[in-house]
């Protein structure tokens, strides 16, 4: 009678090479801060792409054109701020590629120098495929007490700016039209007779916020153009789609780092509001999120280059929530 084979031991080895999830110091509670995010390695999904981006200068515009960047497009950096665009110039090309993006100073609220900016980004790299409008300021005050001058310069930054900025993007990729040259992609190859397919005529993307969808408290001017923008790239996705061009928004929810809204005076605002202590305002929002997490420029930036993707090539009209699930769209 043979003899019967000993239990199989459990082996050490592959115990001990089991991963272990251990939590960063900090993490895992609501309103808890985010440990840093790197951004992380993209597919080059708009290789051969052109984009234009304005607020590229900081926060979030700046985000956004790197993330385009290390995506493949080659990027204008439009700012007020030269020397600000001029530095995520500098970021991008020891980052990602040099000779991929160019900085050109212009106010977006003048409609000759939006004009130029476009005309610059045009010649520097051959056409244009995408276009992001991420300039925009945030006055804070009480309704009693808000400056009719803030208001009016609220209205001219996010409201005129996107306008002109949207209405320069349509102009060049109409002139361009869906015959353009072809850009490769992995995601969507060209039709066997060389052209575009239909939808590929370009993307504008604007940069809303979750409070053009929920309003806050004392944010009048910017609950209002917030809520406008997203109207615009809905009548615009309208206009535009018969040229196969697509307008989305994104509303993301509060990002913290490397913003020029959030600074000192606006987190002193926000805890007068909310009756606590300044060092409490980002626990206290991040908190208020239902995956109890911060949301970093990066993840903002991720969403930009899905929707500028062939992967969205279906995507226009919409309104794309980046909060952490803080409003939810009814």
């Amino acid at each position: 009678m043979p003899k019967s084979k000993p239990p199989a031991r459990r082996s050490k080895r592959l115990a001990a090479t089991r991963p272990v999830r251990r939590s960063p110091k900090g993490e895992g509670g609501r309103g808890a801060r985010a440990p840093a995010v790197a951004p992380p390695a993209l597919p080059q999904v708009l290789a051969d792409r052109v984009a234009l981006v304005t607020g590229a200068g900081s926060g979030l515009g700046r985000a956004i054109a790197e993330g385009l960047a290390r995506a493949g497009a080659r990027v204008a950096l439009v700012d007020l701020d030269l020397d600000a665009a001029e530095e995520t110039h500098a970021r991008i090309a020891k980052a990602v590629a040099p000779h991929r993006s160019l900085a050109i100073r212009a106010d977006v609220t003048d409609e000759a120098e939006v004009a130029a900016a476009f005309r610059k980004a045009v010649e520097a790299f051959g056409g244009l495929d995408i276009c992001v409008a991420a300039a925009g300021i945030a006055p804070a005050h009480p309704l009693v007490d808000f400056p009719a001058a803030a208001w009016r310069k609220a209205v001219e930054v996010n409201l005129t700016g996107y306008f002109l900025t949207g209405r320069e993007a349509a102009r060049v990729l109409t002139r361009q039209g869906r015959g353009g040259p072809v850009r490769r992609s992995p995601t969507c190859p060209p039709e066997p007779n060389g052209r575009r397919r239909k939808g590929e005529g370009g993307s504008i993307i604007l940069v809303s916020s979750k409070s053009g969808l929920e309003a806050s408290k004392n944010n009048s001017a910017y609950n209002a153009t917030k809520a406008g923008e997203a109207h615009l790239a809905r009548g615009w996705a309208l206009e535009l789609g018969p040229a196969g061009i697509r307008v989305n928004a994104v509303a993301p929810g509060n990002v913290f780092k490397g913003s020029k809204i959030w600074n000192e005076k606006y987190i002193k605002e926000a805890a007068r509001k909310r009756g606590i202590r300044p060092e409490e305002v980002i626990p206290y929002y991040v908190g208020l999120t239902a995956l109890g997490i911060e949301i970093q420029p990066e993840d903002v930036a991720g969403v930009v280059v899905w929707l500028a993707s062939d992967a969205a090539r279906t995507i226009t009209g919409q309104v794309i929530v980046c909060d952490g699930g803080q409003v939810f769209v009814r």
